[in-house]
This record gives structure tokens, sequence and C-alpha cells, in this order.
């Protein structure tokens, strides 16, 4: 999964995914690492546990890409917004099922799932989707609107980036961090002085927490940008203490989008560490994917391998995704397609979207 909407699925969580808005929750927490920001809620009215595809037996390679593209495509209609948004996220290895779903989405009842389908369009440039794309920086939602300048400027639209300025001084969380995501990712550097100043600002009634994870965000900008100093933060947050654990689960996911090689060996030892110093699965699951980001000789395959099994649906959501940024061996596929006959239909969508990942390369 692509992961700007980081909050993947489990405590990291797709975390980058400042998706518009909407509490971020994990099928077993309402805060999702996902960003401790903001994230695609669970419809209350959505089935829980209910099976996306039938069950087939997890040795049947054979068409296990197919599969998963299916399941994908079903997870594009689903009940549930996070479903939905994931889902296209993962379909991003499948560019002929790509471009259908995502103008689906570009029309959902959900900010959010508008929000990744907009991002989705500038991310792969789907230029024939830019008049559907239009409509959008009109939209209720600012963090839709700002996608929505991403994905036309992506796709060699002449745009006004000027409403991202304001977004970047809003006093909304989730608008703020967007914004300065899609200023990162713009890749102008005239944006560092106005995302620098935004840094620290006092967002009125918002938890420290989140305030921590827009300024992380920020960061990650300033470093896209150009500006290294954004570096010092991120690595600092990697050593956030265990009850800010969202911080340092997102700080690993930047670590990796980022290439930042010279913190590899305190990666690992966040991966590896046992006894009374060990991380939680979560941060060891968001350790090694970072590796695996930065270099896919450094995979540490074990780690997600002990958690495929666990009780936890996010834990298995979680290792399904950092076993897709692994390289593929016939023991990583074959346990990513057990995974997609899962009974959680998150761990589904998370396993369908690695297995499209490994097989596409």
């Amino acid at each position: 999964m692509m992961n700007w909407a980081r909050m993947a699925i489990a405590a990291s969580v797709t975390l980058s995914m400042a998706l518009c808005g909407c509490q971020t929750t994990t099928p077993d927490a309402s805060a999702e690492g996902g960003e401790g920001q903001a994230v695609l809620a669970r419809d209350p009215m959505a089935p829980r546990g209910v099976k996306l595809a039938e069950p087939a037996p997890p040795t049947a390679m054979p068409g296990a890409r197919e599969r998963a593209i299916d399941l994908l495509l079903q997870a594009t209609e689903a009940n549930d917004p996070l479903l939905r948004a994931n889902a296209i996220e993962a379909l991003h290895h499948a560019p002929q099922a790509l471009a259908p779903a995502v103008r689906r989405a570009l029309a959902d009842p959900n900010e959010g799932v508008r929000f990744v389908a907009a991002m989705t369009v500038g991310r792969k440039r789907l230029a024939s989707l830019a008049e559907a794309v239009e409509p959008l920086l009109n939209d209720d939602s600012g963090s839709v609107r700002a996608a929505a300048i991403y994905a036309l400027r992506r796709c060699g639209r002449s745009i006004d980036l000027n409403p991202l300025a304001e977004m970047i001084r809003s006093g909304d969380p989730t608008m703020k961090g967007n914004a300065a995501m899609i200023l990162g990712e713009l890749g102008n550097p005239s944006a560092v002085p106005m995302l620098q100043e935004a840094v620290g600002r006092t967002l009125p009634r918002t938890p420290v927490a989140r305030t921590k994870i827009v300024d992380l965000q920020i960061a990650e900008a300033l470093v896209k940008l150009g500006h290294e100093g954004g570096l010092d933060a991120i690595r600092a947050a990697l050593f956030a203490p265990v009850e800010q654990g969202e911080l340092t689960v997102l700080a690993c996911q930047m670590c990796g989008q980022l290439a930042d090689k010279a913190y590899a060996p305190s990666l690992r030892d966040m991966a590896t560490r046992e006894g009374r110093l060990e991380e939680p699965p979560e941060i060891q699951l968001a350790a090694a994917e970072a590796l695996a980001r930065m270099d896919r000789t450094w995979a540490l395959p074990h780690i997600p391998l002990a958690h495929v099994g666990s009780d936890r649906p996010a834990l298995r959501a979680q290792a399904a995704i950092t076993l897709g940024s692994f390289p593929a061996t016939p023991r990583t596929l074959e346990v990513l397609a057990g995974l997609l006959a899962d009974t959680d239909p998150t761990v589904q969508v998370a396993a369908a979207g690695a297995v499209v990942r490994l097989t596409g390369r």
C-alpha cells in the first residue's frame, strides 16, 4: 500500500494517513496509528468479520493475483469506507483495474475515500480522470480540495496553489497535515519558508499528540523539499515515550519513505530487540518495513511471519502489508494467499494488496 494514507491498517496506520477528518480506528482500537492521525473511520453500520471472498486453499498459488485483484475490486464497493480507501491504494499495482475503481471513488459519499481517489489520480498521473477531479476543487472538505489541486497539477493542468498556503495556516489538524504532505509531494522548494513557519503552531482544541503528528508531517514535507533539518524531528520521534507509540510508528514509516539509511541500525535494533527492551509488535513491524523500503536485502521476514497468526486482526493486517514490502518468496506468497481467506476483511484487503504488489514486480 502506498501509505500516504499510511495508516494502512495497523497501528501504522496508512499513519500517514492523514485521511480526511475522520477519526482513526482499527479493528482493535480507536487510535490507529495511522495516523494517530486522521484516517477513515469505520462505518458503524458496516458488517464486521464478513469475508469479501470465498476461502481458497493457501497453497493454490496459480491465480493468486487474479483472486487478489477481484477481492480488492469487491472491497472498493464495501460498506466500510476504510476498506474502500485501502482497496484503492492497493490497486495501484494493478493499473488495468485501477482507473474504473478510482472514477467511482471520486464521487464516494465519504470524504476520506474521495481524498484517496484524488491522490491516486495525481500519484499515478491518471490524466484521463482529470475532468472527473475538477468538481472536487469545490468539495466541502478542505483535504479533498487539496488532493484535487495535487491531482490536477500532477496531470499537467494549470492550477492555483495558493489555497494550499491557506490550509497550512489552518487550525484544522487534518487539513493542515494533508496540505503539508501535498506540498512536499509537489516538490516546490518555495514552500519551505511557509512550512517552517507552520511548525509548532498551537492548534486550538487539538490534543498534543495529534499536534505532534502534524509537525511530523510538516517535517517530512520539508525533507522532501530538500530541507534536511526536518530529519531531526523525525529521528527524535523514533524514541518517543511508549505511550506515544503512534509517533514512533509514523517516524519509522517516514524514515523508510525518505530512505534515511543513517538510522538503519536504530531501526534494525527496534525490529529485533528482545527481552526487557523489546518493542511492541506494531513498532517492530513498522521498523522492519522501513528497512525493506530502504534496501530490500535488509528484509527481516521472520518479523512479520511471527504475527500473521496473531489473534489481533490489526496485527495480521500490518504483518501482511510488511510482507508486501519484502522480496517475493514462495513462503511469503503462500502465507499471503492464505490471508486472502482471513475472517477479517481488513486483513483480506491488506493481504490482497501485498499479493498484487509482489506479483506485479
